[in-house]
């Protein structure tokens, strides 16, 4: 079993965004650039809140969608580090 992921993500200050119909609009004025989220992506920018950890968003999914646990968990992690990279994401942690 995996160690339990309780990083919590938060959006950076510096992004502004914007869900319409079910899909993120990402705006990061620093790099001058605008990002549109597909369904799932947005619904976990919807919860990178800094309320909800690594492992909430993992079950938000699972019971929202069709996806195994093994597999929401690696795509969540993947997404979210891809963020942080971006820098769009931090963890409050």
């Amino acid at each position: 079993m995996p160690q339990p992921d309780l990083r919590r993500p938060v959006h950076d200050a510096s992004t502004a965004s914007r869900v319409f119909s079910g899909e993120a609009v990402v705006i990061s004025p620093a790099e001058n650039t605008v990002r549109m989220l597909n369904t799932v992506g947005s619904r976990i920018w919807e919860l990178a809140d800094g309320q909800h950890s690594v492992d909430d968003i993992v079950e938000q999914l699972v019971a929202g969608y069709d996806v195994a646990r093994d597999e929401a968990r690696a795509g969540v992690e993947q997404f979210v580090s891809e963020l942080a990279q971006k820098g769009l994401l931090s963890f409050d942690k």
